[in-house]
C-alpha cells in the first residue's frame, strides 16, 4: 500500500489494517463488537475496503498496552500512532516497484526478450541489461556512443551481432576500470536477436534504468526464464537483507566479508549498503553469477575480489581463502556428491559430512572459515535442521554444544521466484563459543501471497530483527515483537538434546499459545459472529417466500412458449488473453484484480486473494475487461463452472482459463437466468463432453461454447427464474460465510478457554 499526504483517498483491507497496527485481524472484530464498529466499508469488488482517515479516527481511542509497546512508541501511544508511523516508513521506503521502471522491465521481459534471445542462452540476455545499466550509469560519456551506435545500426541496416559485440567491448571497458577479471561480450554474442531494431528498442528502455532497479530486474529475469537443472536462483532481497542486519552492527571493527557461494551478489551487495568500508570478496563455481555480481557492484561503488571456485571448496587441497570476520551465503541445497574426504587438518571439526547430500559439509566449511569471534548467515533447507539421519543428527549436536549455532529461523515457503521449497536461515559462530540457549524463531505464518510467490512486508522483515535483539538483551517479552502470526522459542542445549537436536520451533513451543484479555475479552461468540448471523438471516428471508408447484402437463405448457437459441445467437463470447500476455503484464499491490478459475464460488466471483495488475497493464488489456453482468465459464481443466460478475468486478481482468459470456444489446435475456442455465446439471455434461475431446487436458473454447442451444423462456419468466435461484445463491454464500467465521471465532475461543484469559459465563 503506498503512502501520500493525502490520506483520506487512500482504501485499505481489513488484513491491511491489521498488518499496519501490528495485530491480528481477529482482534480488530474484537474491538468493532466492544466498542463503536469499524467505519462503513466500500465495497469494491466483494472486497471490503475502508478510507484510511477513518479507520485512524476509530484507532484513536484503542491505546498500546504497556508491555506491547515497541522501540520508540511512547506509553499512552495508540493504535493510530503505529499505523501513521508505518505509513510514514512505507513512503521513505517507495522503491522502484512503484516507479516507471515497473513498466519499462515488463515491456524489456516481453515479446522483446524472445526477439532479443532467439535461441541464446537467457542469461546472456539479462547480462546484456545489466551491461547496458551499467554503461549509462558508470561510464556516462560511452552512454552518449552506445545511443549513436544502435542508432546509425538501424539506419544502416547493420549485422545485430556486430552491434552487441560494440556493446559488450565497452562494457568490458567498464569492467577493467574496475579491475574485475570477468568479460560480458563472449556471452553477448550468444545472443540471435531478430534485428538491429529489437537491440536499439533495448538500449532505449534501459535508458529509464539505474543501479536501484538491479533487484527488481533480478526477479523479473527468474519469473521470465525457464527454470532448469543448471539455472541458479538467486535469494531474495528480504532474506539477505535480514541476514545483514542480524549479523552486522556488533562486532567492532570486523569488516571482512565473504560469500563461498555467490549468486547475483545480493549478499555482498546488502553488506556493503549497511558497512560501507567492508573488505568484500566471493567465490562461485559459475563464471555467469561472477560476472553479474561484479557488474552490480560496480554499480554500487564497491570494489570485491572475486574469483572462481568449484562447487565443493572443501576438496582443496588447502582452504583458498580464510579468517573472515562475517560469512552470508545461499549454497545449493540437498546437493549429492562424492564423500568428503576426512582429513586431520581440523576441517571436519563436528565430524565427517555424509555423501547424500552437502548440507553439513557447508555449514561445517563456512564455520571453519571464520575468524575467532566470527559470525556467519547460512540459508539451509528445512531439511538440514531436523534430519534424523545419524551421522547428520550427530554433526548438528556437536554443533550445538560447541555453542556453533545461535539462531534459527524459520521462513515461509514460496519466497524464491522458481522453486516453492521452504528454508530457514543459520546464525552460526565460530566454535567454543559459550552458549546455554539457542533462539527458534517460527516465520512460516508471515507474509502475504502475491501471485504464485509469498511476500513479507517490510514490518514483518522488521519484527523478525527486533525479536532477536529483545531475546539477545534478555528481554523476557521476545516474542512480542513478531508480526502475521510469527512466534519463537528459547530453548536450552539440554532440551534440544533429550529431542534428537531438532532445529524446528514446533517441537518446543506449548500444545496452546497464551493469549492477552485484551485480544479476548467481549461478548463471545456473539460478537464475532453477529454480522454473519445478519447476512444470513436476510438471506433465509429472501428464500422463505419461494413457492413452487407441479405442472399438470408441463411439457406441452413449457414447448408452448419458449424456444431453443444457440448461445452465440444471444451472446458476444470471448476467451481470456493468451498466458504470455498475461504472465509479462506489470503487477501491484493495489491495481485491478485478475479472476482465476478458482475465484468462481457459489456462481459469484470471489477474489480476495487475486493478482492485480497496474493501471496501465490493465489499459492495455481492455479487451479483456469485465462488465456488470457477464458470466464467467472455466473452459480448461475443470470446464463448466459459472459465476456472475458484480457491479463491483466491473473493470477486472479475467485469466486465459475462462470465458466470457456477454449479453448482445439486442436479446432478450436475463443474466442471472443465464447464469441458471449454465449451471444446469445438463449444460455441464454437455460441456464436459466437448471438452473431453482436447488432446491434453480438457478444454473448450469459445466457438465451440457458443454452439450450446439455450432454451429461452419469455423474459418476464427469466427474470422470475433468475431472481429465485439468486435467492439461494446468497443464502449458500451467506450460510458458507457463517460456517467460516463460526471456525474462526472457535479457534479464537478454544485458546482463551483452555489457556484461562476466558471462561464460560
Amino acid at each position: 500500500m503506498r503512502s501520500d499526504s493525502n490520506d483520506s483517498d487512500r482504501l485499505v483491507t481489513r488484513t491491511e489494517i491489521a498488518q499496519l497496527a501490528g495485530t491480528r485481524r481477529e482482534t480488530l472484530s474484537v474491538w468493532a463488537g466492544r466498542h463503536a464498529s469499524l467505519p462503513d466499508p466500500v465495497p469494491i469488488g466483494g472486497v471490503e475496503r475502508f478510507h484510511v482517515d477513518r479507520v485512524l479516527a476509530w484507532l484513536e481511542a484503542r491505546k498500546i498496552p504497556s508491555n506491547y509497546l515497541r522501540d520508540g512508541e511512547v506509553e499512552g501511544a495508540t493504535y493510530a500512532d503505529r499505523v501513521r508511523a508505518a505509513l510514514r516508513r512505507k513512503q521513505t521506503g517507495q522503491d522502484a516497484r512503484d516507479g516507471p521502471a515497473e513498466r519499462i522491465l515488463t515491456e524489456l521481459f516481453g515479446p522483446l526478450a524472445e526477439r532479443v534471445c532467439g535461441l541464446g542462452r537467457p542469461v546472456s540476455y539479462l547480462l546484456l541489461l545489466l551491461a547496458l545499466v551499467l554503461i549509462r550509469v558508470r561510464l556516462p560519456r560511452d552512454w552518449a556512443g552506445v545511443r549513436d551506435l544502435v542508432r546509425d545500426a538501424v539506419q544502416e541496416q547493420r549485422d545485430a551481432n556486430d552491434v552487441l559485440r560494440d556493446i559488450g567491448s565497452i562494457a568490458d571497458r567498464a569492467m577493467l576500470v574496475h579491475e574485475a577479471p570477468f568479460r560480458v561480450a563472449a556471452p553477448l554474442e550468444e545472443l540471435r536477436p531478430e534485428s538491429a531494431e529489437s537491440v536499439a528498442q533495448v538500449v532505449f528502455l534501459c535508458e529509464g534504468l539505474g543501479k536501484e532497479t538491479v533487484p527488481l530486474l533480478l526477479e523479473r529475469y527468474e519469473s521470465w526464464s525457464k527454470p532448469d537443472g543448471d539455472r541458479e536462483l538467486f535469494t531474495p532481497r528480504g532474506v539477505m537483507e535480514l541476514m545483514a542486519d542480524l549479523l552486522l552492527g556488533q562486532d567492532g571493527g570486523r569488516r571482512r566479508c565473504h560469500d563461498p557461494y555467490l549468486r547475483g551478489g545480493e549478499s555482498l551487495a546488502a553488506v556493503a549498503e549497511r558497512v560501507g568500508d567492508a573488505t568484500l570478496s566471493g567465490d562461485s563455481p559459475h563464471p555467469d553469477n561472477l560476472r553479474i555480481a561484479s557488474m552490480r557492484l560496480i554499480l554500487d561503488g564497491k570494489d570485491a575480489d572475486l574469483a572462481q571456485g568449484t562447487a565443493a571448496p572443501w576438496n582443496e587441497p588447502a582452504p583458498s581463502r580464510g579468517g573472515f570476520d562475517w560469512i552470508l551465503t545461499n549454497p545449493p541445497f540437498n546437493r549429492k556428491g562424492a564423500r568428503p574426504r576426512d582429513r586431520e587438518d581440523g576441517r571436519w571439526p563436528f565430524g565427517l559430512p555424509p555423501a547424500k547430500n552437502q548440507n553439513y559439509a557447508w555449514l561445517q566449511f563456512v564455520i571453519v572459515s571464520l575468524n575467532p569471534g566470527g559470525r556467519a548467515g547460512v540459508v539451509m533447507p528445512n531439511k538440514a535442521a531436523v534430519s534424523d539421519d545419524k551421522d547428520e543428527r550427530a554433526i548438528r549436536g556437536r554443533m550445538l554444544e560447541n555453542g556453533a549455532v545461535e539462531c534459527v529461523i524459520w521462513l515461509p515457503s514460496k519466497l524464491f521466484a522458481a522453486t516453492s521449497i521452504g528454508v530457514t536461515l543459520w546464525l552460526l559462530s565460530a566454535p567454543d563459543t559459550s552458549r546455554e540457549r539457542v533462539l527458534l524463531i517460527d516465520a512460516r505464518r508471515m507474509g502475504a501471497r502475491q501471485g504464485k510467490r509469498r511476500h513479507l512486508s517490510s514490518d514483518e522483515w522488521e519484527s523478525i530483527l527486533a525479536c532477536y535483539r529483545s531475546w539477545k538483551a534478555g528481554e523476557e517479552e521476545f516474542v512480542a515483537s513478531l508480526l502475521g502470526g510469527g512466534t519463537a522459542v528459547s530453548v536450552s542445549i539440554e532440551e534440544l538434546g533429550e529431542r534428537g537436536y531438532s532445529l524446528n520451533p514446533s517441537d518446543y513451543a506449548s500444545a496452546v499459545e497464551d493469549s492477552t484479555e485484551d485480544d479476548l475479552a467481549g461478548s463471545w461468540p456473539d460478537a464475532a459472529l453477529d454480522e454473519a448471523l445478519t447476512h444470513a438471516a436476510s438471506a433465509d428471508r429472501g428464500v422463505r417466500g419461494l413457492r413452487v408447484r407441479q405442472r399438470e402437463s408441463y411439457r406441452d405448457e413449457v414447448y408452448a412458449d419458449r424456444r431453443r437459441v444457440s448461445l452465440d445467437d444471444l451472446c458476444d463470447l470471448k476467451s481470456g488473453p493468451t498466458h504470455g500476455r498475461l504472465k509479462s503484464a506489470a503487477r501491484s499491490d493495489t491495481g485491478v484484480p485478475v479472476v482465476i478459475p478458482r475465484h468462481l464460488r457459489d456462481r459469484r466471483v470471489a477474489a480476495d486473494d487475486a493478482e492485480q495488475l497496474t493501471i496501465e497493464a490493465a489499459a492495455s488489456l481492455r479487451n479483456f475487461a469485465l462488465q456488470e453482468g457477464d458470466v464467467l465459464v472455466v473452459r480448461t481443466g475443470t470446464p463448466g463452472p459459472v459465476a456472475l460478475v458484480g457491479a463491483g468486478q466491473s473493470g477486472w481482468i479475467f485469466d486465459t482459463r475462462l470465458v466470457r459470456v456477454r449479453r448482445k444489446p439486442s436479446a432478450e435475456l436475463d443474466p442471472e437466468y443465464l447464469l441458471a442455465f449454465l449451471s444446469l446439471p445438463a449444460t455441464r455434461t454437455w460441456i464436459d463432453e466437448r471438452a473431453a475431446t482436447a488432446t491434453a487436458i480438457p478444454s473448450i473454447g469459445a466457438k465451440a461454447l457458443g454452439r450450446l442451444p439455450v432454451v429461452l423462456p419469455p423474459l418476464d419468466e427469466q427474470h422470475r427464474i433468475g431472481a429465485a435461484l439468486r435467492a439461494l445463491d446468497d443464502q449458500i454464500a451467506a450460510h458458507r460465510e457463517l460456517a467460516e467465521t463460526a471456525e474462526r471465532a472457535r479457534a479464537t475461543l478454544v485458546t482463551g478457554l483452555i489457556t484461562g484469559p476466558l471462561t464460560l459465563d
